[in-house]
């Protein structure tokens, strides 16, 4: 009876204190270890999510140009993310225009956000750039004008409030090409840069990007990461 007494009692025997302290210390000791390596590729998962859906609707644009023989204008929004807490203005949202049959550019799709804490890098994206078009006098007799520049009443204010924003444009045309002018020499490229983290924005030279490449002579897309 007695052995029987003991063994039930040493079954029942749980963990001490020294040895849960033990254990909590090595959890801890390897999430420190891990936390830095997580945080980052849970930050280049975002900006990589988010330069692909911007590349599939740079490609869906270019698509639909030719299948409907009509230019689709992409244009890229310059607004605060009020609901992020972001005051700065930066581009954050893009999206698709066509003419409709009363000859109006209205949206075919969705008005695309970009997730904070990823942006664009405007002083990093000749393709946000009106200023860029202007590299050779020749173009302009073709009628090359983009990147465009305008404002339009777009979904931009807090809680998806309507407001007019501040808007840069080019345009995908029925053959497939794009309405961005040659431009000469190492300038000839034109493309668009998302950044992410904390004073990626003010930064000459950001850790974490991603780049679309644009050309403007088939309107092919390319990515570059670092």
């Amino acid at each position: 009876m007695n052995s029987m007494t003991n063994k039930h009692s040493n079954s029942a025997k749980g963990f001490s204190l020294i040895e849960l302290m033990v254990v909590l210390g090595v959890v801890g000791l390897l999430l420190a270890i891990a936390a830095p390596n997580l945080f980052s590729l849970i930050s280049s998962n975002t900006l990589t999510g988010e330069g692909q859906v911007l590349r599939n609707q740079l490609t869906y644009a270019q698509q639909i140009a030719i299948s409907k023989n009509a230019d689709v204008e992409v244009r890229f929004f310059r607004m605060p993310d009020l609901d992020a807490a972001q005051t700065e203005e930066a581009f954050r949202a893009f999206q698709l225009f066509q003419y409709n049959s009363d000859g109006d550019l209205a949206p075919i799709s969705t008005f695309f956000r970009i997730r904070n804490p990823v942006a664009v890098h405007d002083r990093l994206s000749t393709l946000l750039d009106p200023r860029s078009s202007s590299g050779n006098s020749s173009d302009k007799k073709f009628g090359f004008s983009a990147p465009t520049q305008g404002s339009y009443e777009a979904p931009a204010g807090e809680g998806g409030r309507m407001r007019m924003t501040d808007y840069v444009a080019f345009r995908f045309r029925p053959d497939g090409s794009t309405d961005l002018p040659f431009r000469t020499g190492s300038d000839d490229t034109w493309y668009i840069t998302l950044v992410q983290g904390e004073g990626a924005l003010q930064s000459s030279s950001p850790d974490n990007y991603l780049c679309l490449q644009v050309n403007p002579y088939n309107g092919q897309v390319s990515e570059f990461r670092p």
